[in-house]
């Protein structure tokens, strides 16, 4: 099979609290990966030269568009929307409901484009197939925002954010690939 010339139109989504894996499947122009930067400042010497300080990673932030028709559920097989979440709610139960709180969960987010046949972001994908994944640990879900206007439906963009590493140093961000010639393994 041949390299994909870009990834483009859909993209894997899974999103987890630990307990539940949550699978979407977005339109790929509605996600936006904002890596942390790493900024440089630079001391003037008195001599003319400059010297550079170094300044820590800065937080990486993940939003993405989608449709929900609810509120969303814990325990969803078809996730219908993520207000749930947002709120920290725990509603497993139609009819579902969510106050805002104080609560403040975290998750992994998980983002795949692939030729192959995976259904979701944490999915295998087998030697001959192509394949890009982001995985952010240790996120928060920063923001909830649903919108509807008279010429498009109700649409809602997620907002989650992520320190580059966590508090012993491990790295929070990991990104792969697969080329093809061998597969890559499930997370």
């Amino acid at each position: 099979m041949a390299a994909p010339e870009a990834w483009n139109e859909l993209a894997l989504i899974n999103i987890s609290d630990g307990t539940t894996d949550f699978s979407i499947h977005a339109i790929t122009e509605s996600i936006d990966i904002s890596v942390g930067g790493k900024p440089i400042e630079s001391i003037p010497t008195l001599s003319g030269g400059r010297l550079i300080k170094l300044t820590p990673e800065e937080d990486t932030e993940i939003t993405f568009e989608g449709y929900p028709i609810a509120i969303g559920d814990k325990d969803a097989t078809s996730q219908d929307g993520l207000d749930l979440f947002f709120h920290g709610g725990t509603d497993s139960t139609a009819p579902f409901s969510v106050s805002s709180s104080l609560t403040r969960n975290t998750f992994t987010v998980t983002i795949m484009w692939t030729d192959s046949t995976a259904t979701s972001a944490t999915n295998s994908v087998p030697s001959g197939n192509y394949a890009l994944r982001y995985n952010f640990a240790n996120c928060y879900m920063t923001g909830c925002k649903p919108t509807m206007s008279t010429t498009e439906p109700l649409k809602a963009t997620w907002t989650f954010k992520c320190a580059p590493r966590n508090k012993a140093g491990t790295p929070n961000i990991t990104v792969e690939s697969a080329d093809g010639t061998i597969s890559m393994a499930t997370i």
